[in-house]
């Protein structure tokens, strides 16, 4: 933190570590965005051009061969990594929110491999989360190669900021974004570093790609009695957005289930081959089929095939284990139902023109209430259409989806996500930062150990010279058998210490957090906690005044950052 005295000179070396941090991430976080991006292209063209020319039996065939190559490729990399499971983007939100408890960078970077491969094959599943994550895992990797006085949230939120940047073309979109999903806060100290990797990564796509913004649009004039069709069409994206979310995390339970990831990979590429052969538009990211949609291209009944398609490739390639994102298949599906909404407003008498605007708020409001972050998506409309009209409309229909997802699921898919792993978000990242302070890192006492076998009035004597109201008692080989209050052994002066061990006895281990000893502090009545080891061998106590102090300078630290 930069105090009012900090001289010039270190007032400039911190703005060039700054500067040099934002424009390294922004650099690296570019070209991986890229590449991810345009190498998936360039496997789906190769597979796609076997396929030309071919029947939709042969066509079907080729995909289905191609997506079985996936699986087998997911399936050996898992097993050759030992993953336990696959990261995404939840990952980065929780890493800013516990800045202390390091990165996993390396289980970033594989997962990114396996989401790479799955888009290649041709998977329902979408680019920009496994971009985001991989941009994160840049941002660590940055850290622990030029470590600055920057916060490690910091680096991350600066690759997640130059994924995005890089992905969509929109700088200004992603330095909101970060903030709102990633941060979920506004820090002064993180705007720099991450404005000008998002800058830099917006530079390099055009610098060294032939790459513009995924989507084409040609924004429309927006006629404003369309307020009735807008709102509805927020209210219909957050249903649409639930549905999509709530199937995901149930067939992905189901799959879990079965505890068998082999057979799980390879029914999703068939079913996603199936899928595939009756409606194409569904297979692989879908960009194409979004630009149509923008376009007009496609018929009421076409789309409609199209959302209904996209929707179960999309759950059954995730939900099974086809790792990807879940951001493209969001925007396709949102594509879908404005484009349905587009044909209503059509028929109640509006402008052809409104198609397009309202496939524009589809997109926004489903994506909003998917990945959480409502601002950013707006903002991203704002900037790859140039329509402040567009971004008014979408900004209303983001507001209904996403007041009604919150209430009814949760703030996002990913924080859904990070709840169902026993982090909840709401509680702020000062309650979840005490999961980074082990009982062993706070300040212990000794306390009055007594054997088992110790009669009542040596106990009060024993505590009498200690000053200490409570005594713990252990075994022979130094285990913990419980706690003996003064009182009891006044009351029973010839009773044994193991005869006198009261019935509530609280204790906390070495490896528990902090987090867990506030907890039992909350029921604890007396004088400390004892503390015991993996084996439950007596080390000590812990007062509520210690567990408390601790939980106070860690939550000063964490709003310390916040307040810059």
């Amino acid at each position: 933190m930069l105090l009012l005295n900090t001289s010039p000179r270190e007032l400039g070396l911190e703005l060039l570590r700054v500067l040099f941090v934002g424009l390294v991430i922004g650099v690296l976080g570019g070209l991986a965005a890229n590449l991810f991006v345009l190498g998936v292209g360039a496997v789906d063209s190769l597979i796609r051009d076997q396929m030309a020319g071919q029947s939709a039996l042969s066509s079907g065939l080729i995909r289905w061969a191609a997506l079985l190559v996936g699986a087998f490729a997911i399936y050996g990399l898992k097993q050759a990594f030992s993953m336990d499971r696959w990261h995404g983007p939840a990952d980065a939100i929780l890493a800013a929110h516990r800045p202390d408890a390091g990165f996993p960078a390396r289980e970033g970077f594989i997962s990114t491999t396996a989401a790479f491969i799955s888009a290649s094959a041709g998977a329902s599943v979408g680019q920009y989360g496994p971009v985001l994550h991989f941009g994160a895992s840049v941002g660590a990797q940055v850290r622990a190669l030029f470590p600055t006085r920057l916060a490690p949230d910091v680096y991350v939120a600066c690759g997640v900021a130059a994924a995005i940047s890089a992905g969509f073309g929109a700088p200004i979109a992603a330095v909101v974004l970060v903030s709102e999903a990633v941060l979920r806060h506004f820090a002064v100290r993180a705007v720099a570093p991450i404005t000008v990797s998002a800058i830099v990564a917006a530079a390099v796509t055009p610098l060294f790609f032939d790459r513009v913004s995924p989507y084409a649009v040609t924004a429309t004039p927006t006629d404003w009695g369309l307020l009735p069709v807008i709102l509805g069409l927020g209210a219909s994206a957050a249903v649409l957005a639930i549905v999509f979310m709530r199937s995901l995390l149930r067939t992905a339970a189901w799959a879990k289930a079965r505890n068998n990831d082999l057979a799980m990979v390879l029914l999703a590429a068939t079913l996603m081959a199936l899928i595939g052969m009756l409606v194409p538009e569904a297979v692989g990211l879908g960009t194409q089929s979004v630009n149509d949609l923008l376009a007009g291209e496609k018929q009421v009944g076409e789309a409609a095939l199209m959302l209904v398609a996209k929707l179960a490739a999309t759950v059954v390639c995730i939900g099974l284990g086809l790792v990807g994102g879940v951001f493209s298949p969001a925007l396709f599906l949102g594509a879908s139902l404005g484009y349905l909404a587009g044909f209503i407003a059509v028929g109640l008498g509006y402008d052809p023109g409104a198609i397009t605007m309202l496939t524009v708020v589809g997109m926004a409001a489903v994506a909003g209430s998917v990945i959480g972050a409502p601002i950013g998506v707006v903002l991203i409309v704002f900037e790859f259409t140039r329509s402040y009209e567009f971004a008014v409309a979408a900004i209303l229909a983001v507001s209904m989806s996403s007041f009604i997802s919150t209430r009814l699921f949760c703030y996002s898919f990913f924080d859904r996500q990070l709840i169902m792993r026993g982090f909840d978000l709401r509680q702020g990242r000062e309650f979840l930062s005490l999961r980074d302070i082990k009982v062993s890192e706070l300040e212990m006492e000794e306390g009055s150990p007594v054997d088992r076998a110790l009669v009542g009035e040596e106990i009060v004597a024993r505590l009498r010279q200690a000053n200490r109201t409570e005594a713990y008692v252990v075994g022979g080989d130094g285990q913990l058998l419980g706690t003996v209050n003064i009182l009891e052994a006044l009351a029973q002066p010839q009773g044994t210490a193991e005869s006198l061990i009261g019935a509530d006895q609280h204790v906390l281990h070495l490896e528990d957090d902090l987090q867990q000893a506030l907890g039992v502090a909350r029921n604890f009545v007396g004088e400390a906690i004892p503390v015991m080891d993996a084996a439950g061998i007596y080390v000590g106590c812990i007062s509520e005044g210690a567990i408390l102090g601790g939980t106070l300078d860690r939550q000063e630290q964490v709003k310390g950052r916040e307040r810059n």
